[in-house]
């Protein structure tokens, strides 16, 4: 009995690690330099000015009042409650289980600092909800979706807009930015 059981904690233990690794390993950009912005001008900000909120203020929340969640209630989880995971438990990872990256079926992606090497997990709660994942797998904040354009605004699980934002980098991925525009060099695949 004791070998059964230790035999299915090993299992399930090497299908939630091989599963993480290879969900991984597709969105790696130290393996994909297509995925990097170092190697790869489209994705960079420093290098594109099209998905630069510096240079394209349709992207920017401080120069487009239609981003900023201080002035556009429609996009504050704090007066959107259908936007705030913390009170919405559809969109709760400690209720939605299958939104937390510690969960042996999660899918999602994953965000890298300016080095490629990876810092967080990203789940997508829904359209206009991401879920914001330390290394750990711990939950430490969410995006929502600013308004048809393909950019989100970052928030602390106490609903708080941090000033931070992403922007998409026209490849599937995301670009961060502080709230003066700076990017931040962490990217999301």
């Amino acid at each position: 009995m004791k070998r059964i059981i230790l035999l299915s904690v090993v299992l399930i233990y090497t299908a939630h690690t091989s599963f993480c690794q290879t969900g991984l390993q597709k969105h790696n950009p130290l393996i994909d330099y297509n995925l990097s912005p170092t190697h790869n001008n489209k994705i960079n900000p420093s290098l594109n000015s099209s998905i630069n909120p510096k240079d394209n203020w349709n992207i920017n929340p401080a120069h487009n009042e239609s981003l900023d969640p201080s002035k556009n209630r429609a996009i504050s989880p704090m007066f959107n409650p259908s936007f705030n995971p913390v009170t919405y438990q559809v969109l709760n990872p400690m209720f939605s289980t299958s939104l937390n990256p510690k969960n042996a079926n999660w899918s999602g992606n994953f965000l890298f600092d300016k080095d490629d090497k990876l810092v967080g997990f990203i789940s997508i709660a829904c359209q206009n909800v991401l879920l914001s994942f330390n290394a750990n797998g711990e939950w430490v904040g969410y995006f929502v979706k600013s308004s048809a354009t393909d950019t989100f605004n970052e928030f602390s699980l106490q609903g708080s807009w941090t000033g931070n934002f992403l922007c998409s980098d026209s490849n599937e991925g995301y670009n961060l930015f502080s709230s003066d525009g700076e990017w931040t060099g962490k990217h999301i695949k």
